[in-house]
């Protein structure tokens, strides 16, 4: 009788660093949240990020056991499906802040542009692994549609994030050199045009970031507020549930996109490095394993995972710095959010089990056990 012992294998190679720093980071995002809702209309949002978290570590786990065959046949299904979310957005879902972006069930939102990233990536990844020109090219297609679906929504943070995976990948692969050479050109020669056909207020979010002095009271306000925050915390802050302008509501959406003010003013630049810290020692780990592996599956999917935790991370932080302009991107797994929490669970679940599979078994005998 043969006993597989593939499970075994795995559990013995797990990689702890990656787990620790993403329940760090989910753990640190409650007690954010909590403190910048305290007393607020919206105070029951901190219970339902302890849902979203509890949720994001059962995908996680769900994530880390999924058998890499069963991923890659399912996940052309799960692409087509998430195109069809994104058009479901723009036709059937009511307008909220002047964005169509979620899609309503209950109390919460999902937003299919997070996912569309995911999948993205996932699939790019195999395409690419198994270089079949045909597939990358029909997929190129469809993503470009796809982003034309998440810029109409608006959302020009996602659109931008979705474009540099998809230019990433293809360059990382060191296939199809002049289809990323023609598209930097054409993105970069159509970016001034571009303005002109964004809406008004992300028109006004660009000028507000050029010029915030002359829109102190108007778009460059929330960044404005959020400078003055962090720099009130000073170096150790000024403790937890005790920034004022925090509890006073001076900021705006300081659960969400600006939650890194939060942090700076009631745990000073130390709590701000801190998070930083684990974002870079994250970043570092998974970095370590691409360079190591010799499957080009998971290289991809570890440098797009870099490229995905990086970019929202530089450009949250960036916007409340007032050095990135206003997108509504969260902070991951801090931020209130169940999209975000979800997107980023599932994306560190693929990671771990992809460095367990690969450090388990040789490229020879892998095939035999997965």
């Amino acid at each position: 009788m043969r006993i597989n012992v593939e499970p075994f294998e795995r559990m013995r190679k797990f990689e702890y660093i990656i787990p620790l720093i993403y329940l760090t980071l989910l753990i640190f995002g409650i007690f954010m949240v909590r403190t910048a809702t305290y007393g607020e209309y919206i105070e029951d949002n901190y219970y339902k990020q302890i849902i979203f978290s509890i949720l994001g570590i059962i995908i996680f786990f769900f994530t880390y056991f999924l058998k890499e065959r069963i991923l890659k046949s399912i996940i052309p299904h799960l692409y087509a499906i998430t195109m069809l979310l994104l058009l479901y957005v723009l036709v059937f879902e009511k307008a909220r802040y002047g964005a169509r972006r979620w899609i309503r069930v209950g109390p919460v939102g999902i937003q299919p542009s997070h996912l569309f990233l995911v999948f993205t990536l996932i699939i790019f990844s195999k395409y690419l692994a198994e270089k079949n020109k045909k597939a990358y090219y029909i997929l190129s297609f469809t993503t470009l549609i796809g982003l034309g679906l998440i810029f109409k929504q608006p959302d020009l943070g996602m659109t931008l994030f979705t474009f540099g995976l998809w230019f990433l990948l293809t360059y990382v692969s060191g296939q199809h050199e002049k289809t990323w050479k023609t598209s930097l050109f054409l993105m970069l020669f159509s970016s001034p045009f571009a303005f002109y056909f964004m809406k008004d207020y992300q028109r006004a979010r660009i000028i507000g970031f050029l010029f915030p002095e002359k829109n102190a009271a108007g778009v460059a306000y929330n960044t404005l507020q959020a400078i003055r925050a962090i720099g009130s915390g000073g170096l150790f802050g000024k403790g937890y549930l005790n920034g004022f302008m925090n509890l006073s509501n001076f900021v705006p959406e300081d659960h969400n996109d600006f939650i890194i003010a939060v942090i700076g003013e009631e745990l000073g630049f130390i709590g701000i490095l801190f998070v930083i810290g684990l974002y870079a020692l994250l970043i570092y780990r998974i970095y370590q394993y691409a360079m190591k592996t010799s499957r080009k599956f998971w290289k991809y999917i570890y440098f797009g995972t870099i490229a995905i935790i990086f970019f929202h991370v530089y450009e949250n932080i960036g916007m409340n710095l007032g050095i990135m302009p206003v997108t509504g991107v969260p902070l991951p797994l801090i931020s209130y959010g169940g999209s975000q929490i979800i997107t980023f669970s599932f994306l560190l679940g693929l990671v771990t089990k992809g460095i367990a599979t690969t450090e388990t078994f040789s490229e020879e005998n892998y095939l035999d056990n997965e």
